[in-house]
């Protein structure tokens, strides 16, 4: 019982409080340059220093993969419709953007470009689908192509996908299961939350549609909460406390915000004997691998791995002597 008590003691002081911060994702960018360009990707790592940066991707009419959020490029100042629309046709165009009292000029961003922005500032691509001829719930003959983009690129392990259409999102988890991705929803993940777990896919929420108790039942799925949009130190703070792991911001700058305090996640007790390891309360932020042994084969420890769940990074590593 000694010896449990001083593991117990010894864990104890292993899972203290460490502060910590969301992945912070740039929204088509940031607001310093016409959303979903170049200027806007750069200046998103550049100026605001995001981890990652967001795109909404279309397909052309002689089938290039261009980022845009909407069907069409009037809201820019254009007058295609993408989808009808090649490629040299929609670079033609110049788009022009009033954001904070200042007006921006840009143009349309390929995927390739985009992707290689990402690779070139160390950030990772969150790839929102938006339908689109070829990757749309009916029909996802035009995603291998993208697919691939990112596959060529170096970015299997980094890019997360994200869209609202939930027969895309199956079809990549049967597809592409070494892909990484995101639900888009408001509240209607409600209801979804076997459907998330059944296909791997982490909500990503908009703000206001969620709270604590939501966060805590994905997180008891194995899932993370991400949101959008934060733009304010308050929402920053109420969120993260939530324990959501990832926001998409227009224009908060990571450098600026607090650190939070972990989370303390609902999670049932698990104990083990002694006889086979020791008697430890399992948390979820931390992981009890096992006994380790002596090249004789005789137990001298017990390995703990910790790891923060914010982005999945190993924090630290230990063997506990006893």
């Amino acid at each position: 019982m000694r010896r449990a008590f001083i593991l117990l003691t010894v864990l104890a002081l292993a899972l203290d409080a460490w502060a910590w911060k969301p992945l912070f994702v740039g929204h088509r960018g940031c607001n310093i340059g016409v959303e979903n360009t170049v200027e806007a990707y750069r200046n998103g790592v550049d100026v605001y220093g995001y981890d990652g940066l967001e795109c909404d991707v279309r397909v052309t009419k002689d089938g290039f993969y261009v980022i845009s959020h909407d069907e069409t490029t009037n809201r820019l100042g254009g007058n295609l419709t993408v989808a009808d629309a090649t490629l040299a046709e929609l670079q033609a165009e110049e788009y022009t953007q009033t954001r904070g009292g200042v007006t921006y000029t840009g143009h349309i961003c390929t995927v390739a470009e985009y992707l290689a922005i990402c690779v070139e500032k160390g950030v990772f691509p969150v790839i929102e689908l938006k339908w689109t001829t070829g990757i749309n719930n009916n029909d996802m003959s035009n995603f291998d192509g993208l697919a691939h983009l990112v596959i060529d690129q170096g970015l299997t392990d980094k890019v997360i996908f994200l869209t609202s259409m939930k027969k895309s999102q199956e079809y990549i988890a049967t597809h592409y299961p070494q892909f990484t991705r995101q639900w888009l929803c408001n509240a209607n993940w409600e209801g979804n939350e076997e459907w998330c777990s059944e296909y791997g896919l982490n909500p990503s929420i908009s703000i206001g549609n969620f709270d604590a108790a939501t966060v805590q039942t994905f997180h008891k799925k194995g899932l993370n909460v991400a949101m959008w949009t934060v733009d304010s130190k308050a929402n920053y703070l109420k969120y993260g406390n939530m324990g959501v792991y990832m926001m998409t911001c227009n224009s908060l700058k990571p450098s600026e915000m607090p650190e939070l305090e972990d989370i303390e996640w609902e999670s049932d007790a698990v104990d083990e004997t002694l006889d086979t390891s020791a008697t430890v309360a399992a948390v979820d932020y931390y992981t009890v691998t096992g006994r380790r042994v002596d090249q004789d084969g005789s137990p001298c420890g017990l390995y703990i791995a910790v790891q923060h769940l914010s982005d999945g990074t190993l924090r630290t590593d230990k063997i506990i002597g006893f």
